[in-house]
């Protein structure tokens, strides 16, 4: 949690108004400390949201120092079920007294990647892209800084990683605090607990979570689906909203699902996909894919051939359809996958509505 060194004229009305937060936080927080006694020199906590405070500790997540300044990495919770989102909440202090001048090398400030068995598997940066060129940053003292990000545990592919034991690590970018990261361990738990679960995998009506892509988790994901480089659309097919795909430009999207099936059954996938022209020049590849899983959540098989609908009409929606055949033996689960793939200069979009998938043999 960032700390606040408390100053002379501090009081809790305009720490409060610094960090943008309500007073009432700052007193569960910091376990109804006598703030009559805000001597210059003490230090108090700043939450990042409202919480019970006697909660507050089970929260999941590891904190270091290094050269006065503390590093403090949080995550909730130690177990995620798969289908899930970590969010992730990165800070650090300095609780020194001098100032810290920070350096970077281009506009992106801090990072998150995830590791295991010391191979790197995932990092938060790619995702995005950054203008480059130096610019520093000055870090006054008792001053904070905190960064959000989420990870779909998915790996660089857009896979779903395996169950297991995980490295989250954060750190600031700059020169003088790039090797000076914080880590915490996650578990990634098995995935017949949750998503694949005991149930009719061969339904004739629709087998989606929120297939009309109506319901969000917030603007950029929808609920029950993973969602990379996505955003909420509101030129829908049906419904209230659509998934529009590649809001980043330049950066690959993804939108993925994963259901409970059976082995030897064949599943119909029908959805409807328009382009959103931006610009002169759409060169991308919109690529809908179903890949089969075992009782571990790993792959074990992809139904071939990958679907590439031609080319989407402009600013109109059109129904596209597929078979998978019969899936492979030992499959407890599919994972329906559509990735937006954009080349250089493009900056059309692609949205998606009205998903459909059911069992037809």
């Amino acid at each position: 949690m960032p700390v606040h060194l408390i100053r002379d004229g501090d009081t809790p009305g305009r720490i409060a108004g610094r960090y943008g937060i309500p007073e009432r936080w700052l007193y569960k927080a910091n376990d109804y400390y006598d703030f009559d006694d805000m001597r210059p020199g003490r230090r108090i906590y700043i939450p990042d949201y409202e919480y019970d405070y006697y909660d507050y500790p089970k929260q999941w997540g590891r904190y270091k120092y290094h050269d006065g300044i503390r590093f403090d990495l949080r995550t909730g919770r130690k177990r995620f079920r798969p289908g899930e989102k970590v969010s992730i909440i990165f800070s650090y202090c300095n609780l020194s007294d001098v100032p810290r001048r920070l350096r970077y090398d281009d506009a992106c400030l801090y990072d998150f990647k995830c590791l295991r068995g010391g191979r790197d598997i995932w990092r938060w940066s790619e995702k995005n892209r950054y203008e480059r060129g130096r610019r520093s940053m000055l870090l006054q003292p008792g001053e904070c800084r905190t960064y959000r990000g989420k990870w779909d545990l998915c790996d660089r592919v857009g896979d779903h990683v395996r169950h297991g034991p995980y490295i989250l690590r954060a750190y600031d970018r700059s020169r003088e605090l790039r090797d000076h990261y914080v880590d915490t361990g996650l578990e990634v738990l098995k995935t017949n607990d949750t998503i694949i679960a005991d149930g009719d995998t061969c339904s004739r009506s629709n087998m989606l979570i929120n297939p009309g892509l109506d319901n969000w988790v917030d603007s950029t994901t929808p609920a029950g689906w993973s969602a990379q480089n996505v955003n909420r659309a509101t030129l829908e097919r049906s419904g209230r909203y659509a998934a529009e795909m590649g809001t980043r430009p330049g950066n690959q999207a993804l939108l993925a699902q994963i259901v409970g099936a059976a082995p030897g059954r064949s599943y119909r996938i029908a959805f409807w996909a328009m382009e959103n022209v931006r610009g002169q020049n759409s060169k991308y590849t919109l690529e809908v894919s179903v890949h089969s899983l075992d009782q571990q959540s790993s792959q074990i098989g992809r139904v071939d051939p990958v679907f590439r609908p031609d080319r989407l009409p402009d600013n109109a929606y059109r129904q596209y359809s597929f078979e998978t055949g019969a899936l492979p033996a030992g499959t407890r689960g599919i994972q329906l996958r559509f990735v937006f793939r954009p080349q250089s200069s493009n900056r059309t979009r692609v949205r998606i509505d009205d998903v459909e998938l059911t069992c037809i043999s």
